[in-house]
């Protein structure tokens, strides 16, 4: 036992050590990623921590790890060390899908050449391709889990323990070794991971973890036991990284995405988007993965059909998860510190409407403003607002329609009294002053100063642009120190437009769509379409999220961002 307790504390002292070194490189390398909208950081951070769990890894396997067969021990180092390779080019170049995978194939091939692999049938044609599908399969499944801080980092610490355990009792020389350098390594590394982390692993990191997983899987057995009651071992003691991969793949393939896109679907964020912080998220997940541990280790001390039995609950209570995270995706974000967030709406044309159902999923408090004159909004587009505002669409559509105030000689502040006045509606329509001479109204200067999120979009030429040139709405936006969003398919554009009517620095986050957002190299939020109310809400939220945790005002974009 103390041979496997020196792995560890070797992996660990080398991966504390190594992984500042790492940083430093990183930093001059320019070796860093950038925030981005399926990102949960804010500042450009170091991506060449896994290179400090793969030297942790190795080194205090080749030199403590004695008693394991030499062959295996090469197949293991080797397939680590050329899946990290291929994971240090992909981070740095962005190799695609496709390469990767062969990276991931040639890792495995070097482990069956080794003498390791999958033994269930006990017949080559059956159990290589086992032993293939079970490494690209976790290699990927950790590759994906690598979306949050010290998430990856920790579920591998979890689960190597796991296995740790598991072989300790059973005697097993070569997986305990693995699983002691991996368990090491994992925790040096977290230090500097955990949130707010100091650098990432990259795909260096997770493909090394998934792959050294994978060959626990492979090797764990249990001498004496059963094989009925311990063959689904390896598969629960990794059950929430496989768990995350079947959620995200079935999401995808429902929605018509392809599974190897990224995404801010899997199960962490979704954890998320209930109101939990990043490292409740992270020390929710690690008790699930320590808890299957456990569950591996019943069931190997069990009778067959027990095992088998819980085996198969467990599957099911994983697909009624799937459903239960499903519906969670498609809730609107919750708000982390009020339970009904108060939103300002600034828009016009047709694109306008689904930003305001966007933001009316995630608020109750709503405030749309509405400039008087010949660029304000027309009367259809102020009846679709009122609808879209009233708890009761039909009928406020109806009411609307039967109205004299909203025929063509009705003012536009006689059909917005009417409609606050005797509509049910959860949000105000406010004119900005009360003609067209007058400075701000009261009413309109409250809405701008007591506001959580002031959200703008839509066809900017109508009622956007000429609203921002108002000197009076200008300064009171500029004094807000909430975040002043713009929700618009062209945002380079749009700021331009913003910029020449209202000057500079208006804007202080983005909305935008993947396509869009590739020009970008500020931070910004993705909606997949922005036709879409629900990937709206699902933005505005992130940015509520991430406001929440930041102090001061928001700070300015600006036009130049754009290349």
């Amino acid at each position: 036992m103390s041979q496997f307790v020196f792995i560890a504390i070797a992996a660990g002292l080398i991966a504390f050590v190594g992984t500042p070194f790492t940083l430093v490189v990183a930093r001059r390398m320019g070796f860093v990623a950038k925030p981005s909208a399926r990102k949960t950081h804010f500042v450009p951070t170091p991506m060449m921590g896994g290179a400090a769990i793969w030297a942790a890894f190795i080194v205090s396997l080749l030199i403590f790890g004695r008693g394991s067969s030499a062959r295996e021990l090469v197949g293991v180092v080797a397939g680590g060390t050329l899946i990290s390779v291929v994971g240090l080019i992909d981070d740095r170049i962005k190799l695609g899908p496709f390469p990767k995978l062969v990276g991931q194939l040639a890792a495995a091939l070097i482990l069956i050449a080794s003498g390791l692999e999958a033994r269930l049938f006990n017949n080559p044609l059956l159990d290589i391709p086992i032993t293939l599908f079970w490494v690209i399969g976790i290699c990927n499944a950790l590759n994906f889990m690598d979306n949050m801080d010290g998430l990856a980092a920790g579920v591998a610490a979890t689960a190597a323990g796991a296995f740790f355990i598991l072989a300790a009792v059973n005697g097993q020389v070569l997986v305990a070794s693995v699983a002691a350098a991996l368990f090491g390594a994992c925790l040096g590394f977290l230090i500097y991971n955990f949130q707010p982390a100091l650098t990432f692993m990259g795909d260096t990191g997770s493909l090394l973890l998934g792959f050294m997983l994978a060959v626990l899987g492979i090797k764990l057995n249990f001498p004496g036991v059963n094989p009925l009651s311990t063959w689904m071992a390896p598969i629960v003691v990794l059950g929430l990284p496989i768990f995350d991969t079947t959620l995200v793949t079935i999401s995808r393939l429902r929605r018509g995405v392809s599974p190897a896109q990224g995404g801010a679907d899997h199960i962490s964020h979704r954890l998320a988007r209930l109101g939990l912080s990043n490292r409740r998220v992270v020390i929710a997940l690690y008790t699930v993965g320590a808890g299957l541990g456990v569950l591996a280790a019943l069931m190997s001390q069990s009778t067959p059909l027990f095992a088998n039995l819980l085996f198969g609950g467990l599957i099911v209570v994983g697909l009624f998860l799937v459903w239960l995270l499903e519906e969670i995706q498609r809730q609107p974000a919750a708000a982390r510190l009020y339970p009904h967030l108060r939103v300002t709406f600034i828009g016009g044309g047709e694109a306008m409407l689904p930003l305001l159902e966007g933001a009316m999923a995630l608020s109750r408090t709503m405030a749309v403003l509405v400039k008087p004159g010949e660029d304000a909004l027309p009367p259809s587009r102020l009846q679709a607002c009122l609808a879209v505002l009233a708890e009761h669409p039909t009928a406020a559509r109806a009411v609307i329609a039967g109205s004299t105030a909203f025929q063509s000689d009705g003012s536009l502040a006689d059909q917005i009294a009417l409609a606050n006045q005797t509509l049910l509606l959860q949000g105000r329509v406010l004119l900005t002053n009360s003609d067209e001479a007058g400075g701000l109204s009261d009413e309109a200067m409250v809405a701008l100063q007591q506001t959580d999120l002031i959200l703008i979009g839509g066809d900017l030429r109508e009622n956007v642009l000429p609203m921002l040139a108002l000197t009076e709405v200008n300064d009171a936006l500029r004094r807000s120190k909430r975040a002043r969003i713009l929700a618009h398919p062209d945002p380079g554009r749009a700021l331009a437009e913003i910029d020449r009517a209202a000057g500079p620095g208006l804007i202080t986050h983005l909305i935008t769509t993947d396509r869009a957002g590739e020009a970008l190299s500020g931070v910004w939020y993705t909606a997949a379409d922005l036709r879409q109310s629900t990937q709206v809400a699902d933005a505005l939220g992130r940015i509520w999220q991430s406001r929440a945790r930041e102090r001061g005002a928001p700070q300015p974009i600006s036009g130049s961002i754009y290349g």
